[in-house]
């Protein structure tokens, strides 16, 4: 007799596991019943509240022992199923590992707010302005194609979020309506910077003096706002030695963000003027001695 069971729960319509699960189930349930019965026969003044709660303890510990005995008896199908699942997730990941790094920077830039639309950004050295923001990547109009050119040059640049997550991310106008702003100029060595640096310092002075002082006190304020250590309003322009050939004069300044650029060309014209009169200066100077030279009689 048990031989012809056995025979029919492995080779007839009804698969053994779930014969198993429903005995099991049901066994679980009686087990249930005669406690409760048994214990509340027992205790025949046990409180209504006392009651319930062995009610509800004893049905959370015979789910737990169903699901239990569930995973006991499904176990080998549970584990194909699982590889199964675990296959096709890896699957889906690879094949979406894009859109989810897309995903992940654009979270990274909303938790951090990093930069926002009309932002001025660069990100691996793409420069631009920001006009558009999605889930996936981030539209700006592109500023140069020069790095000395701050203006828009016409074209929209699309990049992946995904590069939030790999390159770090400068932007300009991190302090609101105003902007301190930095270039540098390369320079001929052999051109004397005590001749060019003064020009270029009384042409920055003239193009910031009207805005130093609101834009000292807007720093001040921010510093108390946000508790962070803000640069200086003055203007400056640093030396810095750089090769055999040329030194670079490191030029910085506070200004509007819509004045910047003005400021920035201002400075560029000055510089290329100078650079103009001191060369053709040198040149004069040798062509001058050249007419010195006495003529010989014929």
């Amino acid at each position: 007799m048990w031989e012809t069971i056995n025979y029919y729960l492995h080779n007839g319509p009804v698969k053994a596991e779930i014969i198993e699960s429903v005995l099991m189930v049901v066994g679980i349930l009686l087990l249930r019943a005669v406690i409760l019965q048994a214990h509340f026969r027992s205790h025949p003044t046990m409180e209504i509240e006392d009651k319930r709660r062995w009610v509800v303890a004893t049905r959370n510990i015979t789910l737990i022992m169903v699901i239990f005995g569930l995973a006991i008896i499904w176990a080998a199908q549970i584990q194909t199923l699982a590889l199964s699942m675990f296959a096709v997730a890896a699957a889906i990941v690879l094949a979406t590992k894009e859109l989810i790094m897309c995903l992940s920077g654009s979270l990274l830039r909303s938790m951090t707010k990093q930069y926002s639309v009309g932002d001025y950004i660069e990100v691996n050295g793409l420069r631009g302005r920001v006009v558009d923001i999605n889930l996936f990547n981030t539209l700006m109009m592109q500023i140069g194609p020069n790095q000395l050119i701050g203006q828009l040059s016409g074209k929209t640049i699309s990049f992946p979020n995904s590069l939030l997550l790999s390159y770090s991310v400068q932007r300009d106008n991190v302090l609101g309506s105003f902007v301190v702003h930095t270039f540098e100029i390369s320079v001929p060595i052999h051109l004397d910077s005590d001749k060019i640096v003064p020009v270029l310092e009384n042409v920055l002075q003239k193009k910031c003096a009207p805005y130093i002082k609101v834009i000292e006190k807007y720093l001040e304020e921010v510093q108390l706002e946000k508790l962070f250590i803000t640069p200086a309003a003055h203007p400056r322009i640093s030396r810095v030695p750089f090769d055999d050939k040329v030194y670079n004069l490191v030029v910085r300044f506070a200004s509007p963000v819509s004045k910047r650029l003005e400021v920035q060309q201002a400075v560029l014209d000055a510089f290329i003027r100078v650079q103009y009169r001191l060369m053709n200066h040198n040149g004069g100077q040798e062509e001058a001695h050249g007419h010195d030279k006495p003529v010989m009689p014929v």
